[in-house]
């Protein structure tokens, strides 16, 4: 998803966050080219990151943080992930939802509009099935609800197309993606049978949407607004990779931006084509996850 802000350089800026195994992420801003890396926000108030997004109108941004040993599968059981935010450069931390209320969240996605923070909850330790859900609250925390919580395994990204008063969200132990209303009623499958799917980024001109497949070490695509496709059927507009997790998209250069991630520290920031085409690695980072684009 892509939002403009006239401040920023004409390449644009990525947001994005770093994980650790050592329970020491960060929040991170760089140029799209891959210069001018900053460091917004790092320590305790950054324990284990997973996903961003940025409300450029209200000088923003928001990320979710699993707590300690999320990306291990250790936190969940204590329920000690939060969601986060801060001015975009990285001053006025303030936790949103905190401890308590949410055991690992993963992606997030804003509805500004709509005054409203959707993320998934993950809801599992080594593969076991705890309490996995999809979640949302008001963009100051308030009104914390469950919005899905049946027929999951282990959600994990998520996005909302607004206009159409939808929520899509990855389940990537159930190697599906389904989407539905932004109060969690009607819930429909969009794509069955995809390796592991982990996050997902609109297309809103052409109603198509991509997404990451961890496993595969690829990026797909689809179309937005149909139903029951059968992701084995779908060829990756991106092969080769190791781990990758977050993506996003600059629209207006036509630009698809990607984490991927090494172990058991490792990882890097890539930018291709939206057909895929002409894919290169731009900065080497430690355990990047969830990016952002703003133009």
């Amino acid at each position: 998803m892509t939002t403009k802000d006239s401040n920023s350089s004409p390449g644009g800026k990525l947001y994005f966050v770093c994980g650790s195994t050592e329970g020491k992420g960060s929040v991170k801003v760089i140029d799209a080219d891959g210069s001018n890396e900053i460091i917004l926000v790092e320590g305790i108030q950054v324990i284990e990151p997973d996903g961003i997004e940025v409300d450029t109108a209200g000088g923003k941004m928001y990320w979710t943080d699993m707590g300690s040993g999320g990306a291990v599968d250790n936190s969940v059981a204590i329920n000690d992930g939060r969601i986060m935010r801060a001015d975009i450069d990285g001053n006025n931390v303030e936790t949103v939802v905190p401890l308590g209320l949410t055991s690992t969240p993963k992606q997030l996605a804003l509805d500004v509009a709509g005054g409203k923070v959707y993320w998934s909850d993950r809801g599992d330790v080594a593969g076991e099935n705890v309490n996995p859900k999809i979640m949302r609250a008001n963009l100051d925390g308030s009104s914390v609800e469950t919005i899905v919580s049946g027929d999951l395994m282990s959600p994990v990204g998520i996005q909302v197309d607004a206009a159409k008063g939808k929520v899509y969200f990855t389940d990537r132990y159930a190697n599906n993606i389904k989407r539905a209303n932004l109060d969690g009623s009607n819930v429909e499958m969009v794509v069955r049978d995809t390796e592991y799917p982990v996050d997902l980024a609109f297309d809103l001109d052409k109603r198509v949407f991509y997404w990451t497949a961890r496993k595969a070490g690829c990026l797909y695509v689809a179309d937005m607004d149909k139903t029951g496709m059968d992701g084995a059927s779908f060829s990756p507009v991106v092969t080769g990779l190791n781990a990758p997790i977050g993506v996003c998209l600059d629209q207006e250069n036509k630009r698809l931006f990607y984490t991927d991630v090494g172990f058991p520290a490792t990882g890097a920031l890539w930018v291709a084509e939206l057909d895929g085409s002409n894919a290169r690695q731009f900065s080497t980072q430690p355990l990047p996850c969830g990016i952002y684009y703003v133009a």
